[in-house]
């Protein structure tokens, strides 16, 4: 079995005796899988995320352990560094030396407040990013913030979600999906189906791969690309932070993707491929759409034109407004278009593994319908295409991560 590091987080409350600061946690892992324990002081162990309140010891010294698995040579040769960064703080890296089975150092000079993120990265002696993450906590005045990682094995553990670090202070939050299989495509019954729906035809992966919990926002765009291509269009798009990123081609998405993939010091971005999108989007689901056929629960789930332009709002909304699908993505149905990899082309008979569509082609593919569209362009297998720089206000985007 491989040798993992677990790093446990110790957060010393002063001043104040019993104090609870409240962690959350969401950590990614170079080059090595993620893995997500929350572990209290005894090393009981449970998984997925969470918001605790750490218990506090006779002493005044309240204690979480966060169990991180990263190969044992990845730290090597004798020290790490973290750097912490925060909306309201100035960059911050402190150097942690290697003791044995510990990184030592300290976080001084936090500033105080409710709810305070705060993101942070590990990087080796040679610059190398091995970690990141962020972490939530309510910071009280007179509160300081030890740091100690305690090397360790751990089991491998199932990977869940993340917040991705796109470029310094910006996040994504991004879902792990499992490689399995699917049938792609709609079968002939299947209401408002198209004839490039067709063949239906089963379709495997090999690895699986993170997909954005929601589509790029307008803050993630800018902050990355430092322009606003959604500016000037009046009622079609309010520009809002949380809004999605639109008027954005194929081609500049591939723009986007370069400056994020060179922040992380690797290619580890991409647009989905269509066979990936529908996969996420169907959720395990085999129906129209991922909460089934029933028109009477559209509004719980959908931004289509039903809800939007026909109610004098013709614009996107905000991201994660409606309910996710089963496998925790919103907007997937409706709110806008999402462009993926593939070239536009016809499906092929046979079971495929990996799919990528034509080599070459004039259209590339989005998915997902619009709140300018009927319901009917809002289901799973619904697909449609444009040339690859042309940009509207009703196509946005949404990222792989591969790792």
């Amino acid at each position: 079995m491989l040798l993992l590091i677990g790093a446990s987080f110790s957060l010393s409350v002063l001043a104040v005796r019993n104090l609870r600061p409240k962690l959350r946690y969401r950590l990614h892992m170079y080059p090595a899988k993620i893995g997500l324990f929350l572990l209290f002081p005894l090393f009981v162990l449970g998984c997925g995320e969470a918001s605790i309140a750490p218990t506090a010891t006779e002493d005044g010294v309240a204690t979480v352990v966060l169990a991180l698995r990263l190969p044992l040579d990845n730290l090597a040769p004798s020290r790490a560094e973290v750097a912490i960064t925060a909306p309201d703080l100035a960059p911050m890296r402190r150097d942690l030396k290697i003791e044995g089975n510990r990184l030592v150092g300290s976080l001084t000079d936090l500033p105080a407040g409710p709810r305070r993120r705060f993101t942070i990265t590990v990087y080796n002696s040679a610059g190398k990013m091995l970690a990141t993450g962020a972490a939530q906590m309510d910071l009280q005045a007179g509160q300081v913030l030890p740091l100690a990682l305690t090397l360790a094995t751990t089991l491998a553990g199932a990977r869940s979600e993340i917040a991705a670090t796109l470029v310094e202070g910006v996040e994504m939050e991004m879902l792990w999906i499992e490689k399995g299989h699917f049938s792609m495509g709609s079968p002939g019954e299947e209401w408002g189906r198209n004839i490039d729906e067709s063949p239906q035809r089963e379709v495997s992966f090999a690895q699986g791969f993170y997909l954005g919990k929601c589509e790029v926002t307008q803050r993630q765009w800018e902050a990355v690309m430092g322009e606003r291509p959604w500016a000037g269009f009046g009622e079609e798009v309010i520009a809002s932070p949380d809004h999605p990123a639109v008027f954005i081609s194929w081609q500049d998405v591939q723009v986007f993707l370069e400056r994020i993939n060179a922040a992380a010091g690797t290619a580890v971005y991409r647009l989905p491929t269509e066979a990936e999108w529908e996969y996420a989007a169907r959720a395990g689901t085999q129906t129209s759409w991922s909460f089934g056929v029933e028109k009477n629960v559209l509004e719980d789930h959908v931004w289509y034109v039903g809800n939007t332009h026909e109610t004098e709002s013709n614009y996107a909304r905000a991201i994660g407004l409606k309910k996710a699908n089963p496998w925790g993505f919103h907007d997937m149905h409706g709110n806008v278009w999402e462009w993926v990899q593939d070239w536009l082309g016809d499906y092929p008979d046979a079971a495929e593994w990996d799919p990528r569509g034509p080599s070459v082609g004039t259209a590339r593919v989005f998915r997902g319908g619009s709140f300018k569209d009927s319901i009917e362009f809002t289901r799973s297998a619904q697909r449609c295409w444009n040339p690859p720089d042309k940009g509207f206000s009703n196509i946005g985007v949404r990222l792989v991560r591969l790792y």
